[in-house]
């Protein structure tokens, strides 16, 4: 089974759990009336901003994409490549779910950040609580507000999530996670060793800001973070989502892999020492365009010889399930198709080089 179908399998399982027991309609008979979403944004008992409401959120299953819908809808991430440690670098480059399994595939929680793409999500929220119900194989989160200390719990997916008040701003302080979960669909890891920061702010009736601060020194070298907005839905509503319901067979059939545990004991998988980046020389990075002349490998990663400059060149490009996610497929990388890579050369290999980027037409991909 090719890493394409496999992956097709994954979103198509995904699109088959959910189960449609009653048609979309609006949830009371407030949402047929008209919402002015540049109203204020309604209160709490106590003054502070209810969050309160059924929201649609940005698809955000790769954080170093930025985008914004004409409604305002928004992302902001991350450049890329994230600043991995050389921990985190080979959690990202050993990602893939066709061969090992991923854990939203198999129907483990979700874990915060990947809660919130790509199905709805409703808060229902009160003076002393905030309860977060995601559609997503009907997971919840409820959250103290008053401000409470941590609990000394053992490790989880959504860790131990506790709250308190800067002003109108709804702080969400996370500690003692399991480190199992990714920051979104194409895989980029987060430890055990995790703090997330969540902030929420509701500037006017029908928008939600959301950002959030995750610090985790075993995966990157600093703090990264996001930025959303997310839409007031009213006339939606949530459904029943069953996930091993849909997922069972397939994983029976073996039409995708399951998760079978954390991969945090394992080395890197992907690449050896003498293809990992430190290996190439990143302040010589040059263009160079040519024609592929033969694909070398595509398991674990993708190594093409290209004819550029009237001379043979060897590329590695980046395993196969990252470049289909981001839009180019095995099918596209054939011989006698004209390329541009953004490529390090090797610090002792003569004419081997690694790409950052590749070009084909007037697409452009990153492989980092």
């Amino acid at each position: 089974m090719t890493v394409k179908k496999s992956l097709n399998l994954i979103a198509a399982s995904f699109a088959l759990l959910v189960l449609l027991v009653a048609p979309a309609a609006a949830q009371t008979l407030k949402n047929t009336k008209t919402i002015n979403p540049k109203a204020p944004a309604p209160r709490l008992p106590n003054g502070k901003p209810d969050f309160s409401g059924l929201w649609a959120r940005p698809g955000v299953q790769d954080i170093t994409r930025s985008f914004e819908n004409p409604n305002g809808m928004m992302n902001k991430g991350e450049p890329n490549p994230l600043p991995f440690t050389p921990w985190g670098q080979a959690q990202w480059d050993n990602y893939n779910p066709p061969k090992y399994g991923d854990y939203a595939g198999s129907c483990m929680p979700f874990g915060w950040i990947r809660s919130f793409t790509p199905h709805p999500m409703q808060i229902i929220q009160n003076n002393e609580y905030i309860t977060f119900e995601f559609e997503q194989s009907t997971m919840f989160q409820t959250v103290n507000t008053e401000g409470l200390p941590h609990r000394d719990l053992a490790p989880s997916w959504f860790g131990d999530s506790r709250a308190h008040w800067e002003g109108d701003t709804l702080v969400i302080d996370v500690t003692n996670l399991n480190g199992y979960t990714k920051l979104g669909t194409i895989g980029h890891p987060m430890s055990d060793q995790s703090h997330l920061v969540m902030s929420f702010t509701r500037p006017d009736m029908g928008h939600m800001t959301f950002k959030w601060v995750l610090t985790d020194p075993k995966s990157y070298t600093r703090p990264i973070t996001n930025e959303r907005v997310f839409v007031l839905t009213p006339e939606n509503e949530l459904l029943e989502y069953g996930c091993m319901e849909g997922n069972l067979q397939a994983l029976l059939e073996g039409a995708f892999t399951p998760w079978l545990g954390s991969t945090d004991s394992d080395t890197y998988r992907t690449f050896t020492p003498q293809r990992q980046w430190p290996a190439y020389d990143l302040t010589k990075k040059a263009n160079m365009t040519g024609v592929i002349r033969q694909i070398l490998s595509t398991d674990p990663f993708t190594f093409a010889r290209i004819e550029a400059g009237g001379k043979m060149v060897d590329v590695v490009l980046a395993p196969p399930v990252r470049m289909d996610f981001r839009g180019l497929t095995a099918e596209e990388l054939k011989t006698g198709v004209t390329v541009t890579v953004s490529a390090a050369p090797h610090k002792t290999t003569a004419n081997e080089f690694r790409a950052e980027t590749i070009t084909l037409g007037n697409r452009t991909f990153d492989l980092r």
